[in-house]
Formats: C-alpha cells, sequence, structure tokens
C-alpha cells in the first residue's frame, strides 16, 4: 500500500506544471506547518518509513498544489522566493552573480607565473591520430584511443620520459625514406625507381612495422606489446629496423633510374 502510494505521488509531482524542486519546497513549508511535531521526530528517517497517513498528506497536499497552479500559473518571482521573503527580484538576483568576480589565491598566481611562458599543446595531434585509424577496427575510435593511452602510459613508466615525444623520435628514426617501385618500360627488363616518401607515408609503414614487431612478444595485451615494442625501437633494437636498411640498399643500387626534372 505504501509503495503505491509513493509511486502516485511521484507520479503526481512529475505531472504538475513548473519546477519539481519548487513544488518540494512549498509542499515542505505547509507540511512543516501543520506537523511540525511529527516532523521534527521523524526528520532523521527515510522515505520507506512513513505511515499511510503521511503519504495521504503528501496527495492531498499535490493536488492542492495542482489545483493552485491550474488556476494562477506559476510564477517564478514568487514561487521561487526563498521562506520569508516575498516576492524575488529576478533581475537583481542576475546582476548580482555577474558582479561576482574571482580573486586567485597565492598559490594560483604562483602556478599562473610558472605556466605563463608554456605555449599552449594542441588539441589533437596528427601523429597520434593517425595511429590511431590505423589500429582501429570496425569503427571502434574509443577503443583504439584508449589501448593508446594505456602503450604511452607504460611506455612513460618504463622511460619516464615524455611518451608522445619519444614515440614521434622513434617513428621518425624507423621510417624509411623512400620506397622502390617497378615500373614496366616496355622492353624485357623492368625498371626498378626509388620514390621518395611524404611524412605521413613514412608514419605509417613504421607504425605498420611496430605493430607486426609487436604480435612475436609473449604478452596477451595489446597495449602491453605496443608499449614494449615502442621501447625497444627507441632504443635502437628490432627487426624493423632491417627492413628499413634493406630498403635503403635497393633504392641506392637502382638510383640511376632517378629522373631528376
Amino acid at each position: 500500500m505504501l509503495r503505491h502510494c509513493l509511486t502516485r505521488n511521484v507520479r503526481s509531482v512529475m505531472s504538475v506544471r513548473g519546477s519539481t524542486h519548487n513544488i518540494t519546497r512549498i509542499y515542505t513549508a505547509r507540511y512543516q506547518s501543520t506537523s511540525s511535531s511529527e516532523t521534527s521526530s521523524n526528520s532523521s528517517s527515510s522515505s520507506s518509513s512513513m505511515t499511510d497517513e503521511e503519504v495521504d498528506q503528501w496527495l492531498s497536499s499535490i493536488q492542492d498544489l495542482r489545483s493552485q497552479f491550474k488556476q494562477s500559473g506559476f510564477s517564478p518571482e514568487t514561487d521561487l522566493a526563498p521562506p520569508g521573503k516575498g516576492k524575488l527580484d529576478l533581475l537583481k538576483e542576475t546582476q548580482q552573480l555577474n558582479t561576482k568576480t574571482f580573486t586567485p589565491n597565492a598559490l594560483q598566481l604562483s602556478e599562473w607565473e610558472a605556466l605563463k611562458g608554456v605555449p599552449l599543446p594542441k588539441r589533437q595531434d596528427p601523429i597520434l591520430q593517425q595511429i590511431t585509424n590505423i589500429i582501429m577496427r570496425d569503427g571502434k575510435k574509443q577503443v583504439a584511443e584508449r589501448i593508446i593511452s594505456r602503450a604511452l602510459y607504460l611506455t612513460f613508466l618504463q622511460t619516464r620520459k615524455d611518451p608522445i615525444e619519444l614515440l614521434k623520435k622513434s617513428l621518425d628514426e624507423l621510417a624509411p625514406l623512400m620506397l622502390v617501385k617497378t615500373f614496366n618500360t616496355g622492353v624485357a627488363k623492368a625498371a626498378v625507381v626509388p620514390v621518395p616518401l611524404s611524412k605521413r607515408q613514412r608514419t605509417r609503414i613504421a607504425w605498420k612495422w611496430v605493430i607486426d614487431a609487436s604480435k612475436g612478444r609473449a604478452s596477451s595485451d595489446f597495449a602491453v606489446r605496443l608499449a614494449e615494442e615502442i621501447v625497444a625501437v627507441s632504443k635502437g633494437l628490432g627487426s624493423a629496423f632491417d627492413k628499413r636498411d634493406q630498403i635503403h640498399k635497393t633504392a641506392i643500387a637502382h638510383r640511376s633510374y632517378i629522373k631528376l626534372k
């Protein structure tokens, strides 16, 4: 019976026009004026300990509020006024809120002086966005971002250096400067021509090599394997450097096919 009455009570509150907080405040003032002795004795009790008589008083007060709002409507100046104040000046209250100023303390001022000359970091790093899109599967970018964040955090724990700058430097050192492409010349022998790579192409190839090398590591967590491989590349270790050197040797051997314009 009590649960049914409370459910009816909540539905009635949500159906009344105006602010739900305002309705609760008005009813609380009325209820305290009519049953002050019962409120003082049961102020620490929860809503589950209410009696049927108290629930009936709730319902009757809500019905009174509903009829009052139907007749006079909802007036913010009077209904939002604090206890003891008949009418609220909304314009004056708004101006008082706008005139309040923030006064920093000594610690905040010292932090501001220390960070005044530090440039603001970019909101989105293009290299991080690129490597995140490479490992993303089925459009789940948040999962890819979580993996990259964990890998960079583990990299920081092992090296105690800025993981983003360490990753950029490692990819730049690992990435090849050019690739060799085979072109059909129309004769018996095809031409193998070295082709320079852009920054984005170099980063993509280097990151692909890091992912392929991380598959051979023992951990079952992809982020842990990536972190271990990033640390290894930053130290100049790993099989990916052999791939880069082999590509450069092939490009040097076929440099005679380069046509300068």
